[in-house]
């Protein structure tokens, strides 16, 4: 590029998308990981367990799946 100032503009503007498109990603994350302790986490299952899951220990044997 022949002007100075036009190349320091435009790599000026790509720092700051850069930064916001960056700042956002990191938003997102943090707000994923807020809902996934909100749900309660820590390897529970969510509903109650059900009939279903007394057969589903009956199909894997004695020794329960491990």
């Amino acid at each position: 590029m022949e002007n100075v100032w036009d190349a320091t503009k435009l790599m000026a503007l790509v720092y700051v998308i850069a930064a916001v498109v960056s700042f956002l990603v990191a938003w997102i994350i943090k707000l994923t990981f807020v809902v996934i302790r909100m749900q309660g986490g820590g390897g529970k299952p969510a509903a109650p367990e059900t009939g279903d899951s007394q057969a589903k220990s009956a199909q894997q044997g004695p020794s329960g799946g491990a």
